[in-house]
């Protein structure tokens, strides 16, 4: 890219935009932008940003980049914290802000399907559904009534509502290729756009994989099939003390999965150390080089009633249903846990009416107890909160005023996500969870640590790196401590799910008949490589073709 072409670009997308649309790259224009700003500490050149509002604007301003050689970056509401936020894999990208593309259309309410643009967010989907009589859950995650559907889906986000794979939900995507023209499905060219958004499959070969965690086109629209709301909702909270049973709690959550599917659909463990993160504010005056020692975990621990591990998941089932699986897993549970108690809303207003009757502490921490169970239910009904998104602030970053919402990026928080996959194995989470404990503390970082079962074969582990951002030591510790536990992974066979914008060439290996295989296909829809180049795919080499 020159500064000529960017100019001619820049001239081109004012007439189609308007110039209220087009954002170029000076301080004062990008003040009131939270994109450029990241969690990961990740800085890059950003020479514009444009805000299209339907998929005629995207198609117009592809090909004016197309034609000037301008690469372009497509972000949904560039909520993506801990992986890179709104930011670009490489320098030099104009940011294609999707935002203003928010609409939500043909609702089935009969049939449980409803289509979305990248700007829907939770949030927008949840009030959509209850002024629309919509008794379905929203596919939440932990990141918040603000971050969109479409985008979390894209990179195969989950959650522990019915459809955890929120990817798998997806039946019917529309694109705006790099060059201009849409994409839709051989079932919808067909005419069959009915029939397409119920079918995930369509017909021929399944082309719209290549959208998830790809850069081969600007998703538009997409359908997904939401869960129905069950007669009833209860979640269950399990803990053990003994940090020696892991390896049997393990198989446990396995059997529980196997014998309960289709009502217990997910099931979170989480270390001491995660825990605390939740209930209490970061000790700066017991940690060691940024580090809780061994004893002053055990202290707060204690001081909290928080377990070596504690584990949480819901029960959606009918009331008949509902009762027999709290018999299962009071039987499967009870060997290897200390603690397994069942909560609904209906208990958690009363522990509200309680709390107004005890005294002054006492009344404190109980009302605490019980917002938090609180917010932890409402994700289970699919109803997106922030009370997950406190985590990003447990050592850095200004907390927001009451009523504004939470955002780590711009609130200066520094947290990078390290997702690794793990055998739902006691030997393996073992591994694991050492591996863990002892890398994080050689670069300052806390050993905090959930594992979420995305099948019954499978964990997908979430470790945060939280770091100081504004310290540049503590960042480059923290970029440090990913990358140690990337190759670590590697070696042990705990790769990462989904990756950050610096970590993108981590799946290149040389020779990789992948790598090979993605880069041919991306340069036989974007020869010039326009479109968020460097995202997952990488540019095709000579020796290659």
């Amino acid at each position: 890219m020159n500064s000529t072409s960017l100019e001619s670009a820049l001239t081109e997308w004012t007439y189609i935009l308007g110039e209220s649309r087009v954002i170029p790259a000076t301080a004062e224009a990008f003040g009131a932008s939270t994109i450029g700003a990241s969690t990961i500490g990740a800085k890059r050149n950003i020479p514009a940003i444009l805000k299209p509002g339907n998929r005629e604007e995207i198609a117009a301003i592809l090909k004016v980049a197309q034609q000037w050689r301008i690469a372009v970056y497509p972000v949904s509401t560039g909520n993506n914290w801990g992986y890179g936020s709104a930011n670009p894999v490489e320098d030099d990208c104009v940011v294609l802000d999707l935002s203003q593309l928010n609409r939500i259309s043909d609702f089935d309410p009969e049939l449980g399907v409803v289509t979305v643009e990248p700007g829907v967010t939770q949030g927008a989907l949840r009030k959509f559904l209850d002024q629309n009589d919509g008794d379905y859950l929203v596919p939440v995650t932990g990141a918040g009534p603000t971050c969109s559907l479409l985008g979390n889906a894209l990179e195969r986000g989950y959650g522990i509502t019915p459809i955890t794979d929120h990817f798998a939900a997806v039946t019917k995507i529309e694109a705006v290729l790099p060059d201009g023209s849409i994409y839709e499905t051989a079932l919808s060219e067909l005419g069959g756009q009915e029939v397409d958004r119920l079918f995930k499959w369509g017909v021929g070969p399944y082309i719209d994989g290549l959208f998830s965690q790809g850069n081969f086109g600007v998703v538009v629209r997409m359908t997904i099939a939401l869960a129905p709301a069950p007669e009833t909702i209860t979640a269950f909270f399990f803990s053990t003390k003994d940090d020696a049973r892991l390896e049997a709690l393990v198989p446990t959550v396995r059997a529980v999965l196997r014998a309960l599917t289709g009502s217990v659909v997910a099931i979170n463990l989480l270390n001491d150390q995660r825990m605390l993160s939740m209930m209490t504010p970061f000790p700066e005056d017991k940690a060691v080089d940024g580090v809780l020692p061994p004893q002053e975990v055990e202290k707060m621990a204690n001081s909290h009633g928080v377990a070596a591990w504690s584990g949480v998941g819901a029960i959606y089932a009918s009331k008949e249903v509902a009762r027999a699986a709290r018999r299962t897993l009071r039987r499967l549970l009870g060997p290897v846990t200390d603690r397994l108690v069942f909560v609904d809303r209906r208990k958690v207003n009363t522990a509200r009416n309680l709390a107004r009757l005890l005294p002054g502490k006492l009344a404190t921490r109980l009302q605490g107890m019980a917002d938090t169970l609180s917010g932890a239910l409402e994700i289970m009904h699919g109803a997106p909160n922030e009370v997950a998104l406190a985590l990003a602030y447990w050592r850095s970053g200004e907390l927001p005023g009451p009523g504004q919402p939470k955002n780590p990026a711009r609130d200066g928080c520094g947290l990078i996500w390290f997702a690794p996959l793990v055998p739902i194995r006691g030997d393996d989470v073992r591994r694991y969870t050492d591996m863990i404990e002892r890398i994080c503390p050689q670069y300052g970082i806390n050993p905090l640590i959930t594992l979420t079962t995305v099948s019954d074969r499978c964990f997908d582990s979430t470790v945060p790196l939280l770091f100081d951002r504004n310290d540049p030591e503590a960042t480059a510790r923290a970029n440090a401590c990913y990358k140690a536990l990337y190759e670590a992974g590697r070696r042990e066979g705990f790769l990462p799910y989904r990756l950050n914008i610096d970590a993108m060439g981590s799946i290149h290996a040389q020779g990789s008949a992948f790598s090979k295989l993605a880069s041919q296909l991306k340069a036989a829809v974007d020869p010039n490589f326009i479109l968020a180049p460097g995202r997952y795919v990488s540019r095709i080499q000579h020796s290659e073709v």
